[in-house]
């Protein structure tokens, strides 16, 4: 049986599932209004217009417990690396997006699943010249002004490790 305290988004149905206790609170319907597919999509789109300033607004990096794993950089960025970091943006030449797998509600917090891609055309139109796909978990705080990450992993696939960190990530 679900309590009002957790809600899970199904990103198949597109809809978040309430408790069964019957009583939704104030801070019940907030979370429930939480769209992960909106909040990655507003993501991708800071990322493909260079904007490192909304990027860092995705993030809590101003929270002395945020901190972001990757694997394939084997480094634990805390928010102020990590907010240096995101001024690459304004460089990157791939367009971002994600595909959804599962977003579950805790609290006042969410925890997202998906796949991050990353595809960089060539730029004569001849094709995909390089696409990573990242697998990428946030926990994402509900309780603020906005939701924001306050802490994340993002890995390679297994099936694409060796490729997406030989071509676009991995240079060791």
């Amino acid at each position: 049986m679900a309590s009002a305290a957790n809600v899970r988004y199904d990103a198949h149905s597109g809809r978040g599932f309430p408790g069964e206790t019957g009583d939704v609170s104030r801070h019940t319907r907030k979370r429930m209004l939480f769209d992960p597919d909106k909040f990655l999509t507003h993501y991708s789109d800071a990322f493909n217009a260079r904007d490192p300033e909304k990027l860092r607004s995705f993030f809590a990096l101003d929270d002395p417990r945020f901190s972001v794993f990757e694997d394939y950089s084997e480094e634990l960025f805390n928010g102020e690396t990590y907010g240096v970091m995101l001024e690459g943006a304004f460089d990157a030449t791939g367009e971002m997006s994600f595909e959804l797998l599962r977003c579950d509600c805790f609290g006042d917090f969410a925890i997202i699943h998906a796949i991050q891609k990353i595809v960089d055309e060539d730029e004569e139109d001849k094709g995909v010249f390089v696409e990573a796909q990242i697998r990428a978990t946030m926990w994402v705080v509900l309780s603020g002004e906005r939701a924001c990450v306050v802490a994340a992993h993002f890995s390679c696939p297994p099936s694409t490790a060796d490729a997406a960190c030989s071509q676009v990530m991995c240079t060791g």
